[in-house]
């Protein structure tokens, strides 16, 4: 293989690399957020226990019964929405898995290259 081929096939391998990277960024991101939003509504959840103990009037009222219909909904919601976006990002990270394999193989081809020269 000449050079010059394997330094445009080398730019071409870098460049899919770095676009299955970006691919994979704001699933990260995404997935970061749901996280925070699911540990914040599990505190939510364990400062209501806490403070609904002591206190009658939520039960009395129903309060206690929307409340947790409503950390039941979005708690699910967060779930299944983080589940989902875990299996794109098993996908995304596939296909850098591949772009980074042809990554490295053309640097090997490269580095023998210029090992026989």
């Amino acid at each position: 293989m000449k050079y010059d081929r394997l330094t445009t096939l080398s730019t071409v391998a870098e460049a899919v690399f770095q676009r299955e990277h970006q691919k994979l960024r704001p699933l990260l991101q995404r997935e970061a957020q749901i996280l925070r939003q699911l540990s914040r509504l599990e505190a939510q959840s364990m400062d209501m226990k806490s403070a609904s103990t002591g206190t009658d009037g939520y039960q009395i009222t129903g309060a206690d019964l929307v409340w947790h219909s409503w950390e039941e909904a979005t708690r699910r919601k967060l779930n299944i929405e983080l589940a989902r976006l875990r299996s794109q990002k098993l996908a995304a990270m596939e296909s850098l898995r591949g772009a980074f394999g042809r990554k490295q193989a053309v640097s090997e081809l490269a580095r023998r290259l210029h090992a026989e020269r």
